[in-house]
């Protein structure tokens, strides 16, 4: 292990290419991907794995990303990532299945209202998708990792960091310092290189306000278990998806491990977040807390009756905080080091993942050519803070909405519309890469990422500034929930660009699918009758999405249905150049 006392540090050229601070999933995919493109990575941190962690439900833009990214650099276990099957058979049988995103309102002091919810099913021709058990899935990506000669340094706590013309310095409380080229924190909030080189904001510039309280627990009742199938009539069960429990001021998630025959996990991860300024701090302790909130919901309540908690709870203040600042000369913050805004549509996994493909062949083009400025590196600062921004608005709103199931409703339909989008947009530019391996068929997607990867298409963008707008002037007292949950349906109704076969127009569906029948009549509208900026978009991104996630290799079937696709190329990539020009 390179490494030398802190009285012999010196200013010559460290023999570490990239120190990562950080052992989490995202610090270690990019030291896998780091390493297979050649770079010499040391991953350091101050735990151990296996280790609790949340950020435990996928979703299907974040698949498509962590496919394209393990496509992209070559590292095909990022892949295994991605489908149900494959986390089962090839990484641990410890996490759970995703078949849906399920929403249900609640009134406080009332039964749930079977009306009030919504559900969104993985569409049959797609992968199932996961809930993982991070403790297993993160140990794992670390093996990986080691794999492709990344070396580790568990158990060591970083105090200090001091930078030279030759690279940084990272001194651990035992004196002994670490030398490296570059150096990357994916460690967190206590960020040793935000407290040294980018202090947080003083005020949090993000309008979202929450705490958050969570564990793991066991013997908790699958929802669907507390009344009948056709009570909601939903595509599928509640408890074989990621369940947000959603109310006047906040949410909650119910994420099993436990959802389905093979698994070996009788676990549930489960957290309560909430608006400080809706739902004052609690004088007791966070289990007491946690009992007295679900109280006031009775169908909640049902669900955790002999539900037990495995492991302390955890309590947090405000969980917002940013850096005005990511990146400088021969360092980066990403991941929660950068800062942290909500769970609410795990956006967490997916911002991780776009930081790794933006910085990846940009970090190995630096250490190829030695050149750190800060500079090189300004796409990526404005892609983190860009997903920040946007995780913030979203939330805000969303909790906004949560005051009213009406404009819940609504802008849940708005946001789902978007969610639709971003995955075509992120499946076609998948595609098309998959066809050449041209990096050149990712320049768009990558511009879109700071936006959610919302298409750059007027129209749409002042569609969701509109509603962003009316949840706002709600928010202010300027109207009431129900204006706002009007104007801005009205307002969908307007909009020639939304594929009609998908229903978000119709407030009596609730379930907003990509099932086949709908596919086939969005695919015949956006050849049809959409406006021709977004036509192409949604006929060729159902078109190749149903291409690519037919095929055996994409769904994750394993070695049972070995192939060969002979369009999908691998050329001209060498694991020692950058895999993507500068542009």
């Amino acid at each position: 292990m390179p490494q030398v006392t802190k009285s012999a540090r010196s200013a010559e050229r460290p023999d570490i290419d990239v120190a990562i601070l950080g052992s989490g999933l995202a610090g270690t995919a990019l030291a896998a991907v780091l390493a297979r493109g050649g770079a010499s990575v040391l991953v350091i941190d101050a735990g151990t794995h296996p280790r609790f962690a949340i950020g435990e439900s996928t979703t299907p833009y974040t698949s498509m990303l962590m496919r394209l990214v393990s496509e992209r650099y070559d590292v095909p276990e990022i892949k295994y990532l991605t489908t149900f099957e494959n986390v089962h058979g090839k990484i641990a049988t410890t996490s759970g299945i995703r078949k849906n995103l399920g929403f249900l309102y609640h009134r406080e002091g009332e039964r749930q209202r079977l009306e009030e919810c919504h559900q969104f099913p993985v569409p049959r021709t797609a992968p199932v998708g996961n809930h993982f058990f991070r403790q297993d899935i993160d140990a794992w990506m670390l093996n990986v990792a080691v794999k492709y000669g990344a070396k580790i340094r568990q158990r060591t706590r970083i105090v200090d960091v001091d930078f030279d013309a030759q690279g940084g310095t990272l001194t651990d409380e035992r004196g002994i310092a670490y030398r490296a080229r570059y150096i990357m924190d994916t460690s967190g909030s206590r960020s040793p290189l935000a407290s040294k080189l980018a202090p947080r904001d003083e005020a949090p510039v993000m309008r979202h306000h929450s705490r958050s309280l969570f564990t793991h627990m066991m013997n908790v009742t699958a929802y669907d278990d507390l009344l009948s199938r056709v009570a909601h009539g939903h595509p599928t069960k509640w408890s074989q998806g990621t369940l947000h429990h959603v109310f006047e001021g906040g949410w909650m998630w119910v994420i099993p491990f436990n959802n389905h025959a093979r698994t070996t996990n009788p676990l549930v991860s489960v957290g309560l977040n909430v608006d400080p300024r809706v739902h004052p701090d609690f004088d007791g302790t966070p289990e007491e807390e946690f009992r007295s909130f679900i109280s006031r919901f009775p169908d909640i309540r049902s669900q955790f009756t002999d539900a037990v908690a495995v492991r302390p709870w955890v309590r947090t203040g405000r969980q917002q905080y940013s850096s005005a600042k990511t990146v400088g000369e021969r360092w980066c913050l990403t991941s929660h080091a950068a800062g942290f805004v909500d769970a609410l549509f795990s956006h967490g996994l997916s911002n991780s993942f776009e930081i790794i493909n933006a910085l990846a062949w940009r970090l190995l083009e630096a250490l190829k050519e030695d050149d750190f400025s800060a500079e090189r590196f300004t796409d990526v600062e404005e892609l983190e803070l860009g997903l920040l921004r946007n995780n913030d608005a979203l939330a805000a709103d969303a909790y906004t909405s949560f005051s009213d199931f009406r404009l819940w409703d609504t802008w849940l339909r708005v946001w789902s519309l978007g969610q639709i989008l971003a995955t075509f947009e992120i499946g076609t530019a998948y595609a098309h890469f998959l066809d050449s391996y041209d990096v050149a068929s990712l320049a768009r997607l990558e511009g879109l990422a700071r936006d959610g990867a919302i298409p750059d298409y007027p129209p749409l963008r002042e569609l969701l500034a509109y509603v962003s707008g009316q949840v706002q002037f709600a928010q202010e007292g300027g109207q009431d929930s129900g204006t706002a949950a009007g104007n801005i349906l009205a307002a969908l109704h307007r909009a020639d660009f939304l594929p009609p076969a998908l229903g978000l127009t119709d407030t009596s569906n609730r379930w907003f699918d990509g099932l086949p029948r709908k596919g086939a009549g969005t695919g015949r509208w956006a050849r049809n009758d959409a406006p021709s900026e977004i036509g192409p978009l949604v006929a060729e991104g159902l078109a190749l999405l149903g291409k690519k996630r037919r095929s055996p290799d994409e769904v994750g079937l394993g070695e049972k249905f070995k192939h060969t696709v002979a369009t999908w190329p691998v050329v001209g990539r060498s694991l020692r150049s950058p895999l993507a020009p500068r542009s």
